[in-house]
């Protein structure tokens, strides 16, 4: 399949994708899967409150998404920018570019996450 036809369908999954957490709140119907870090270790793992995080953003509610998963407030504006830019390219010139991360940046994420995730199960567990 060409890239442009595998772009446009994911860019159509991920809309409808988000359509659905718009659409359906995570704190109110439960086909939305569960946790399985938290399922097994009751300890928020780095994604744990993501979903009801991107329904609050969503809906602009700002301050909800912060307490539902900082991280992922933070990171959801950066994310959005380089998937559309990837898309943007791949739709333009028919190919997927080539995005390399630095291993700065990558390093940089994984410490970020790490204490992300230490400080959300010690520090800020009320």
């Amino acid at each position: 399949m060409r890239p442009r036809v595998l772009s446009g369908i994911s860019m159509a999954a991920l809309l409808g994708g988000l359509a659905a957490v718009y659409r359906f709140s995570p704190t109110e119907y439960s086909f939305y899967p569960r946790c399985p870090v938290f399922v097994i270790t009751h300890r928020l793992c780095p994604g744990c409150g993501s979903t009801r995080a991107l329904h609050a953003l969503m809906h602009l509610d700002v301050q909800t998404a912060l307490h539902y998963n900082a991280l992922f407030t933070l990171l959801f504006p950066f994310v959005c920018l380089w998937l559309g830019f990837i898309g943007y390219r791949t739709m333009r010139y028919d190919q997927f570019p080539n995005l390399a991360i630095p291993r700065s940046v990558a390093a940089c994420l994984i410490a970020t996450v790490v204490l992300f995730t230490v400080a959300r199960n010690t520090i800020f567990a009320f």
